[in-house]
Parts: C-alpha cells; sequence; structure tokens
C-alpha cells in the first residue's frame, strides 16, 4: 500500500500494483526485480541504430519470466502480458 492516492501513482506503478494485488498472500520478499541495464549492443530498436553502440535498457522478472526492453514501460507492460498468459487471464 502505497502513502500516495491511488490515482497519483505513475502509470507502471498502478499497472503493476492492479495485476499482482491478488497474487500471493502473506509472503515476504522480493516479488518482482526491475534492473537498469547498460551494454554493447543490448537494444537496437531504432532505424538510425545500424552501427556499434552502447546502450541502457530495463530488465524486469519475477514469477519465472524475464523481459528486457529499451523503455522502462514497454518492459513492464510486456512482463505484465507474459504474466496474465502464464496465470490464465486474458487481459
Amino acid at each position: 500500500m502505497s502513502n500516495k492516492p491511488f490515482e497519483q501513482l505513475c502509470e507502471p506503478d498502478k499497472l503493476l500494483r492492479r495485476i499482482l494485488s491478488d497474487g500471493p498472500g502473506q509472503i515476504q520478499g522480493t516479488l518482482l526485480t526491475i534492473e537498469l541495464i547498460h551494454g554493447f549492443e543490448l537494444f537496437n530498436t531504432r532505424p538510425y541504430h545500424n552501427y556499434e553502440t552502447w546502450s541502457k535498457g530495463y530488465r524486469v522478472s519475477g514469477y519465472g519470466i524475464t523481459i528486457e526492453s529499451e523503455d522502462l514501460d514497454d518492459a513492464i507492460r510486456e512482463w505484465v502480458n507474459k504474466y496474465n498468459l502464464k496465470i490464465g487471464k486474458n487481459k
């Protein structure tokens, strides 16, 4: 439970709280890990990136699912989609 009203949370935070709200009951520990990663040619998603380059992006992992994406909102959205498929939600 955040100290902020739900409406004041950023969209990725709202999405994760909604999707994991009915998750594991009284479990203490890390449910999801979000890492900012950096490396050589990790993300090469734009048309002009046709040369060697260093880049940053995000790795989201939890519940046996790991996603990497250049942008945090895309990584979280993709992780949520795979999580929903894994647990049988069609959302």
